[in-house]
């Protein structure tokens, strides 16, 4: 994931293994690999429109109190789909997820549109999520640099 930093937009500081091991015990489910290499960079992304929740982090609870569990807990979308776990948002009430499956996030990153109260996968994984979102905003091939 280092090697796509340059393309996220924020700078916040990443979280520690107990941080996210806390997270994943709380959602049920385990998250990808790219999700926790990310998150151990840097919390709370910003990518193109979408911001990803953040990790809670123990060190600063209340710049970290919106975080991905209250998102899945308090706050879900009551028509989202059991199996989804919402990651982000763009601010107009669709969200980024991961599906769950057997306790594991599954690498691939889907989009629920509030509206139509539907899924569609976008990406296969986090870093190519990055990519084309970065590449969709500057009009860039990320490939050729």
């Amino acid at each position: 994931m280092k090697d796509v930093i340059e393309l996220i937009q924020t700078r916040k500081i990443g979280v520690g293994e107990s941080d996210i091991k806390a997270t994943e015990d709380k959602l049920g489910a385990v998250f990808p690999e790219q999700y926790k290499e990310l998150f151990k960079l840097i919390n709370n992304a910003e990518v193109g429109e979408w911001t990803l929740y953040p990790i809670k982090d123990h060190r600063n609870p209340q710049k970290t109190w919106d975080d991905v569990v209250r998102q899945n807990t308090e706050v879900r979308e009551e028509d989202m789909s059991k199996d989804l776990i919402a990651i982000g948002d763009d601010g107009s009430g669709d969200k980024l997820c991961f599906k769950v499956n057997n306790g594991r996030m599954e690498n691939e990153i889907y989009i629920w549109y509030h509206e139509d109260v539907e899924h569609e996968e976008y990406a296969p994984n986090l870093k190519e999520f990055i990519i084309l979102i970065s590449e969709e905003e500057n009009g860039d091939d990320f490939e050729d640099e």
